[in-house]
């Protein structure tokens, strides 16, 4: 008999202790901007195709359902948008994402004069959320860099990786 009990009350411990695993929080994906290229330039629509580096922090796989994404250069709004994915990062990994994001007009016309004028490195953030658990958990995540304008106007476009990538405070 107190050997049915010792069994039971270690069964218990193990599933305590496995459920407590389960209900640690999961950390915001740390998310930055590898590439952006123009896929359609118009005067009704402007579409870029980001590249994202997502890193999860997490010492489990992290299944991105869906993600939303608002690109700032200097400041400015440059596009936005949202992805259904279907994405596995592995625990403590990297991936990388391509996703479409749409562009103002106006913040692509205030972004010219700075790419062709300005020497010094151009500050970019990246703000978002990560859906994750079958769309029942969303991370937001808040990350910066700069990338160097004349990179971006040699290649007719499209930005290159960041010379430095650092996490900003959050919201």
């Amino acid at each position: 008999m107190q050997r049915s009990a010792l069994a039971l009350a270690l069964l218990c411990a193990a599933l305590l202790t496995g459920c407590a695993t389960l209900t640690q929080p999961w950390k915001a994906p740390e998310v930055s901007l590898t590439g952006l290229r123009l896929k359609e330039l118009t005067l009704a629509r402007q579409v870029f195709v980001a590249t994202l580096a997502v890193h999860n922090p997490n010492d489990r796989t992290l299944p991105i359902k869906a993600m939303t994404y608002k690109l700032k250069l200097e400041g400015q709004e440059l596009a936005q948008g949202a992805s259904a994915l279907d994405r596995q990062i592995p625990a403590l990994g990297d991936a990388s994402v391509d996703v479409e994001v749409i562009g103002s007009l106006l913040g692509v016309t205030q972004m010219l004069p700075a790419l062709a004028t300005k020497q010094t490195p151009l500050d970019w953030t990246l703000t978002g959320t990560a859906t994750i658990a079958d769309g029942l958990l969303t991370l937001p995540y808040r990350y910066s860099g700069q990338v160097d304008p004349q990179e971006v106007l040699s290649r007719a476009g499209a930005l290159t990786t960041p010379t430095t990538r650092q996490a900003a405070p959050r919201r």
